[in-house]
């Protein structure tokens, strides 16, 4: 069985052409959905789709108490892990994935992300922690399309799963990512800190199992005003004038950078006494990027291979993380990557740590 975690914030105007695209799939699938407290129709439209397929619907609002969310979390991904969590109690689907609330699937979409799950599951092993996703076709508002494939459009290459790689630049999409259970258990809990859901789990797969892609657009990823977060295009990614923009950007930039440091740090905190040594070397080197020069970042960039989509983003790192006295991992372990720090319920699992009593299951 397959499940489809759905994260809903005022979605009424899209919902439903994707809750539709989603139970036309070739693959039986059930769909897990929690709002977050909308206020337009998004709750009846979803009541009134639990009435017509209560056998595929399943409706698990997360409760928000005021004050009491992680506030370096964002929302959005606050409510997927909610969603996750709940799965990984009371769901027993082998292979979970994760939907926007805008987008439309290609029927085939579940069908050939299971099919491709499944063969490399027969090339490892079944309990080694596997994110899977795919191409998307980008769309506006309307449904029209802008581009025949979200990779070019991005100009992001899905062949960058390093776990250097994957420290400075998010490789997936959420709407488009399937994983197996052995991932989901990985994931564990809201963590610490961390920019969205899907960066946290794709730290998790670069760090323990596998991250894969289909090349073919398997869904429209739809562009509007009320995205979280969007496609930009490439044209401008890698140029002298996005460069510019971006140093124009100082506050934003900087921002982003440290809720990046914030999530290493949480992930070190989480999984540092499970990586292997070269991971523990390559995060504390991350680690050390704001306590550094610019002439230092650069060589330990080169060195470590943090390396982004473009060269001139690359190059940019070494001027526009913010700077610290202190290295920012202090205070989180011996060592500053959460290597001594207290061990966490749950281990990695397929990587022959696991935890004796849990065996991974937080």
């Amino acid at each position: 069985m397959v499940t489809v975690l759905m994260a809903i914030y005022q979605g009424e105007r899209y919902l439903e052409q994707q809750l539709d695209s989603i139970l036309a799939q070739t693959v039986p699938v059930r769909i897990r959905i929690s709002d977050d407290g909308s206020d337009d129709r998004s709750r009846e439209i979803l009541e009134n789709y639990r009435a017509w397929y209560p056998d595929q619907i399943i409706l698990d609002h997360r409760n928000r108490l005021t004050g009491s969310d992680i506030t370096r979390v964002p929302a959005p991904a606050q409510n997927f892990f909610w969603l996750m969590e709940r799965e990984r109690e009371t769901g027993e689907s082998d292979y979970i994935m994760l939907s926007d609330q805008d987008d439309v699937w290609c029927n085939d979409k579940v069908r050939r992300q299971l099919a491709r799950m499944r063969r490399l599951e027969s090339e490892t092993a079944k309990e080694c922690p596997i994110l899977l996703h795919s191409d998307m076709e980008v769309i506006d508002a309307s449904g029209e399309e802008i581009h025949p494939s979200f990779f070019q459009y991005q100009g992001c290459s899905p062949a960058r799963t390093s776990l250097a790689e994957v420290l400075v630049e998010n490789p997936v999409t959420g709407g488009a990512v399937m994983m197996n259970r052995s991932l989901l258990s990985l994931a564990g809990k809201i963590p610490e800190a961390c920019c969205m859901h899907d960066w946290w789990l794709a730290l998790a797969a670069s760090a323990f199992g596998i991250i894969d892609w289909v090349e073919r657009p398997l869904s429209q990823y739809r562009q509007h005003g009320g995205n979280a977060l969007g496609a930009r295009q490439a044209g401008g990614l890698g140029s002298l004038r996005l460069l510019a923009e971006r140093l124009g950007r100082n506050t934003e930039v900087r921002g982003n950078y440290l809720r990046m440091m914030n999530q290493a740090l949480a992930f070190g905190k989480r999984y540092g006494e499970y990586l292997e040594p070269d991971q523990k070397e390559v995060l504390r080197a991350f680690l050390e990027l704001p306590g550094q020069n610019p002439a230092q970042r650069l060589r330990n960039i080169a060195r470590h291979g943090f390396i982004k989509n473009s060269r001139l983003q690359t190059i940019a790192m070494c001027v526009t993380i913010p700077e610290r006295r202190q290295q920012a991992g202090r205070g989180t372990g011996q060592d500053g990557c959460g290597m001594n720090s207290t061990r966490e319920e749950h281990a990695p699992v397929g990587t022959g740590k696991e935890a004796t009593e849990e065996t991974g299951r937080s």
